[in-house]
């Protein structure tokens, strides 16, 4: 059974509807990366100073954040380590329905303009 325009067009934006309502649910969203680094002491003479391969302290994990001036880093503790994992997840997650969202939007508007009232 071949399906017609306006039964697509319905069920797009149904779909989108649906996508649409999910996106209160992210609420500890975070843009980020974890990333592991090794770190060199304040300790004069440590093996982390060595002129010939040092041996850092770590690796540790940090929240690393580009905003538009700066990166910054967050180190991440044990506790912390678990919401930024959650956050960042979340986001990536996010990004991905703001996608599918999107590619609705597009194949409405190219295939089915015509039919579509200005309410929704």
């Amino acid at each position: 059974m071949r399906m017609t325009a306006s039964n697509r067009l319905k069920q797009l934006l149904k779909e989108r509807d649906k996508l649409a309502a999910r996106l209160s649910g992210y609420k500890h969203t975070l843009r980020g990366t974890i990333v592991k680094r090794g770190n060199i002491c304040g300790k004069p003479v440590c093996i982390c100073k060595r002129k010939n391969n040092p041996v850092l302290h770590g690796p540790y994990q940090y929240l690393s954040h580009r905003s538009r001036k700066s990166i910054n880093m967050i180190f991440l503790n044990k506790r912390k380590l678990s919401r930024a994992i959650r956050g960042v997840r979340e986001y990536n997650e996010l990004i991905d329905l703001i996608y599918r969202i999107s590619e609705i939007n597009f194949k409405v508007l190219r295939y089915h303009h015509a039919r579509m009232s200005d309410e929704r």
